[in-house]
């Protein structure tokens, strides 16, 4: 009698979507990064689980590596903002960047008040030698993200770089884990942003 067939599983039994092995290995280091701990290619590789040539077969470079989590993290920011833009306004935008200014920042401020946001998030401070250039590209997206229109008067660009800079220090904050207040208190905060910017921005 022949051995029986092993079974081979129906599409059915497959998980619906399996990480690639890249973003398996960024998900562990920005891990590694939340939990305080010091990023190398070699931490990296044992928090993935996986060979540092395995691991630079990804990532050639700790630039690499740390540049590939910061635009990770701004992506996932991006969709983020571009909900809570939608929520409150309701509108219909496919780039946050098209989003009036007023929504824009404030969005912002929502999301540093509400996101989940911890040490990884950091990542552009991980190496004092690749400050400059993670900056750089973080100061980048912050420019396309809430740059100031055109044109704008003095007043008004004031007002939305005064509830920016709000947003960015709730972010810098939250993350390097020092208490922001209570839940009532940012959200005090924010309508007085909300205020600043005219009430109904």
């Amino acid at each position: 009698m022949a051995p029986a067939r092993p079974t081979v599983p129906v599409a059915s039994d497959r998980p619906a979507h399996r990480p690639s092995a890249r973003e398996a290995m960024l998900d562990a280091a920005e891990a590694h990064l939340g939990e305080g701990g010091t990023l190398t290619l070699d931490s990296a590789a044992r928090a993935a689980g996986v060979t540092k040539p395995g691991l630079m077969y990804h990532f050639s470079t700790k630039e690499q590596l740390l540049g590939a989590i910061l635009d990770r993290m701004t992506a996932r920011y991006e969709r983020e903002m571009l909900a809570l833009v939608a929520a409150r306004h309701g509108a219909e935008i496919e780039d946050f960047a098209e989003a009036p200014a007023e929504h824009r920042v404030l969005a912002y401020l929502d999301w540093a008040c509400t996101g989940a946001i911890d040490a990884a998030d950091l990542v552009i401070f991980a190496d004092p030698h690749l400050r400059v250039p993670l900056t750089e590209r973080w100061e980048d997206q912050l420019s396309r993200w809430l740059g100031l229109p055109a044109g704008v008067d003095a007043g008004r660009g004031a007002r939305l770089l005064a509830v920016r800079l709000m947003a960015d220090g709730l972010w810098f904050d939250r993350a390097s884990g020092v208490d922001v207040g209570s839940e009532g208190q940012l959200d005090q905060a924010r309508e007085l942003a909300r205020d600043l910017l005219g009430g109904g921005a």
